[in-house]
């Protein structure tokens, strides 16, 4: 009887079970359900990336994110590690997690699904090089990506470099450069 609770609540998305060294251990979803949690993921994310980026604990990445570090460990625990019990926690150099992302298209912003903070760094480097064409009239931190696709879904997705496009886009404030994170709560 116990598993098919277990099934059940696996299926409608709400929270995992797994079994550690015996015990069912309780994991939070993998995509936030409100617009509450997916803020709170938002301020993990952002932690983490204060860790990675400026070295720094993950007690003082948190009080800059304003969360405590039990929501962090909540939602961006996979992401850090310490070697012993007690010894700090220091950021992995990289992770496999989901993060909806704003990528300008010909017809205006989508949002995407991109897997890892690998990819997702990628998808940063565009919009910045986009926001360093749009201040300064230099297109040369656009040249890498001319002709490049994003692959989402199974389909492929150009990365919009033409200049005269990206003009009238920003014209138009249909580029949102200033926020990389789509925010969505529920499972799309």
């Amino acid at each position: 009887m116990k598993r098919q609770g277990r099934q059940r609540s696996a299926k409608k998305g709400r929270s995992h079970i797994s079994l550690s060294k015996g015990h069912a251990v309780r994991r939070p979803p993998s995509l936030p359900h409100t617009k509450r949690e997916a803020y709170a993921r938002e301020r993990a994310l952002g932690a983490l990336a204060q860790m990675r980026r400026e070295h720094v604990s993950l007690a003082a990445a948190c009080r800059l994110e304003h969360i405590k570090p039990a929501t962090f460990l909540r939602y961006a625990g996979g992401a850090v590690r310490h070697d012993k019990p007690g010894e700090r926690y220091r950021a992995t150099k990289g992770d496999r997690f989901r993060r909806d992302l704003q990528i300008p298209t010909a017809h205006g912003p989508m949002t995407v699904p991109v897997y890892g903070s690998k990819n997702a760094e990628k998808v940063s480097k565009y919009l910045n090089a986009i926001g360093h064409y749009l201040r300064t009239g230099d297109e040369a931190k656009l040249r890498p990506f001319k002709g490049k696709t994003l692959k989402v879904d199974g389909k492929r997705i150009k990365l919009v470099t033409d200049l005269g496009t990206l003009s009238l886009l920003a014209e138009a404030d249909a580029l949102h450069l200033d926020q990389l994170y789509a925010f969505t709560a529920g499972r799309s």
